[in-house]
């Protein structure tokens, strides 16, 4: 049965970065807002507070003090995709998700002042190529993967450079030698205008 996203993207007019993900969990009150393993809101927390730690368990604050921590870092929020089923409501795997349609970022950002699209996962860097396609959308292992570095687009949108980067995984686990700390250096770096 054919769902939508169950949050509008935040836009802030004065952004001058996206954070973009996937899709949430159908149990998700929030945006990553599902389980103290997704750190993105303890991540994010530190940035707005200047601390040189990432505390836990931010993702239990109230939406409205999610949002605000956006606001004050500039940042806008969305997930790649819009209309989708699952294989397995229960399941938090982008392996199990069907899409139907993507989110539209480019006309979303289009009149913003947004020029970094930070994807907080690599399926939805990938999502996001597969949309600027224009066919339907497909479940990620039918996708190629096209990106072999971090930053791996830069494109034009009314006379401005918007660059493309998949950013750590904001969680726990990772890659080799990307601990908390590190995944909130190159966050802030990142974010920080």
């Amino acid at each position: 049965m054919k769902k939508r996203h169950p949050f509008k993207p935040i836009i802030f007019q004065h952004s001058k970065s996206m954070l973009i993900g996937t899709l949430p969990p159908e149990t998700t009150p929030f945006y990553f807002s599902n389980t103290s393993k997704t750190r993105l809101w303890d991540i994010l927390y530190a940035i707005d507070s200047n601390e040189s730690t990432v505390p836990k368990n931010k993702y239990l604050i109230s939406d409205v003090e999610k949002i605000q921590i956006l606001n004050n870092l500039s940042l806008s929020l969305a997930d790649i995709i819009l209309e989708y089923d699952r294989r397995d409501m229960n399941s938090v795997q982008d392996s199990d998700i069907i899409p139907y349609a993507y989110l539209d970022i480019k006309s979303l950002i289009e009149d913003s002042q947004i020029t970094k699209l930070l994807f907080l996962y690599k399926n939805a860097a990938l999502w996001f190529l597969h949309s600027l396609k224009e066919v339907d959308p497909v479940p990620i292992n039918q996708i190629r993967n096209e990106i072999h570095s971090t930053e791996f687009l830069t494109f034009n949108l009314n006379g401005r450079d918007i660059s493309c980067t998949v950013l750590p995984m904001p969680l726990n686990r990772g890659k080799k030698a990307e601990t908390m700390i590190y995944k909130l250096g190159v966050y802030r770096e990142l974010i920080q205008v």
